[in-house]
């Protein structure tokens, strides 16, 4: 398995500086591009594999987890706070699938306008809900920089909670995208 910190000379850490990541990344495809003299495709294409693995928090701690520890390392079970928040997103999906229908079979331009209060309510609860989600993530950002701070310890206590981030980050991610694209959607 590749070592993406090595990749980039970044220090095998929870947390890295966005900037200095970003920065070791230019300064390595600079040397190694393809249409330098000198350059690699290969090495070119391990430098972005790198950098998005590194780049993602939820991607980069479970290639921490993988190079730091053999064995599972997930946690048991869906935090309480991320199972409600499932719940609360699912039903959001489903409320837009019902309305998508419901504009689908509306014939008439009166019948649509009589939709519009309903769109543009659906609108501002995606908005709403992408704004928790982002306030989440900026929680667990700071959860990450707290865990980052006691990382030379390594013990399992570390590791589970490494566990329960890169769980966190995974779904907030995921639960974005998806209603990104359903107010994505809304637009068309």
């Amino acid at each position: 398995m590749p070592d993406h910190f090595a990749t980039l000379s970044q220090p095998r850490r929870p947390w890295l500086d966005d900037t200095a990541l970003k920065d070791a990344f230019h300064r390595a495809t600079a040397q190694q591009h393809p249409d330098i003299v000198g350059g690699s495709g290969a090495e070119a294409a391990a430098l972005n594999a790198a950098y998005a693995v590194l780049h993602d928090p939820a991607a980069r701690l479970r290639h921490l987890l993988e190079l730091e520890w053999t064995g599972p390392s997930a946690p048991a079970s869906i935090a309480p706070d991320l199972g409600d928040c499932f719940g609360r997103i699912g039903a959001l999906r489903q409320s837009g699938v019902a309305l998508a229908k419901k504009e689908a079979a509306a014939q008439s331009p009166l019948s649509r306008a009589l939709l519009a209060g309903d769109h543009t309510a659906r609108r501002r609860a995606l908005e709403d809900a992408i704004a928790a989600l982002v306030a989440l993530e900026n929680a667990a950002q700071d959860e990450l920089c707290a865990l980052d701070a006691r990382w030379a310890a390594r013990d399992e206590t570390t590791r589970f909670a490494l566990a329960a981030l890169q769980q966190r980050f995974a779904f907030l991610s995921k639960w974005q995208a998806q209603l990104r694209e359903d107010l994505f959607r809304l637009g068309e």
